[in-house]
């Protein structure tokens, strides 16, 4: 073959061959830094800084998909109180009511409470690892043997939260910050979104709780519509239903519905509890550690297609 004929046909050959691309890197979310802010300034500015991040997750759920095509997804105070709710549920919540059940992004164990025998016998202080069995509780929980059987309320339950140590330690759950079973995680939910002025309470129904919020939301024509959304932070689920001023009065009305329900919200609206939640400063080490896991999720779940 003619040396020139050769030429052109490996040129042909080289032409019409792929050459695969270098993968591109991934875009990875940078860490944020938060100086001196108390807990609720610490949360609502973390759900700020994410917002988009956790809205460009394939399939995590938007504002229209919840509360229809109605609702302006542009509208910049729906943006922040619908998404506020939704990713501190993510937070929060735990995925069943099991012994060390807990969420995908934060490390709070679900934990039964009032069985025999008591699974938080087992919890020791990391620090001393003396048992809670073992500890008497502090003065404002003097009704209780021991420490493990408080009730842990909002404050108790935030503050371990934002500790600048992991507190908790079992052989079963390792090293955790804070813990609580369905009705203690709805009580520091409801806390806590109290505080930065929702309008919501912990309902109970037979022997499970969860939360409830009314919201406003604008529409694409300017009205605004109320929105009831129910949170479960044991069984991770998050709904959303339009609902008519007589059905929110209606509402009130019967959250307490029981004597649990009642002591329940007592300690979620409680003025000490809410004052204590507000005045309390978060240490670096604990919004470091907290924004750290976000953004560690946040990059798994934005980089997974």
């Amino acid at each position: 073959m003619h040396y020139s004929l050769k030429i052109a046909l490996l040129f042909i050959i080289l032409s019409s061959c792929t050459i695969p691309e270098t993968p591109k890197p991934r875009s990875l979310i940078k860490p944020c830094h938060y100086d001196s802010l108390t807990i609720p300034l610490f949360f609502k500015t973390l759900t700020q800084n994410h917002i988009a991040h956790f809205i460009n997750i394939k399939n995590w759920g938007s504002m229209q998909y919840y509360a229809g095509f109605n609702v302006n997804p542009n509208n910049v105070a729906n943006i922040e109180k619908f998404y506020t709710i939704k990713i501190l549920h993510d937070l929060f919540t735990s995925q069943s009511a099991t012994n060390c059940s807990k969420g995908k992004i934060l490390n709070i164990p679900y934990f039964w409470h009032w069985v025999t025998p008591n699974p938080r016998n087992s919890i020791c202080f990391t620090n001393t690892k003396t048992l809670l069995k073992n500890t008497n509780p502090p003065p404002e929980f003097r009704n209780y043997n021991s420490f493990a059987e408080i009730d842990r309320t909002p404050y108790l339950f935030l503050s371990d939260l934002v500790n600048p140590e992991l507190r908790y330690y079992t052989s079963s759950c390792d090293t955790f910050p804070t813990f609580g079973w369905c009705s203690e995680r709805e009580m520091a939910f409801v806390a806590l979104l109290k505080t930065m002025n929702y309008n919501g309470y912990v309902v109970v129904s037979g022997a499970h709780s969860w939360s409830e919020f009314i919201i406003s939301l604008t529409l694409y024509n300017g009205d605004t519509q109320n929105y009831k959304i129910t949170v479960d932070n044991t069984f991770n689920t998050f709904k959303c239903a339009a609902i008519v001023p007589d059905a929110i009065a209606e509402w009130k009305t019967t959250i307490e519905n029981s004597t649990q329900s009642a002591w329940y919200n007592q300690q979620a609206g409680s003025a000490n509890e809410l004052s204590r939640i507000t005045n309390h400063v978060v240490s670096e080490k604990a919004m470091a550690r907290i924004e750290n896991r976000v953004v560690a999720y946040l990059n798994q779940e934005l980089n997974k297609y």
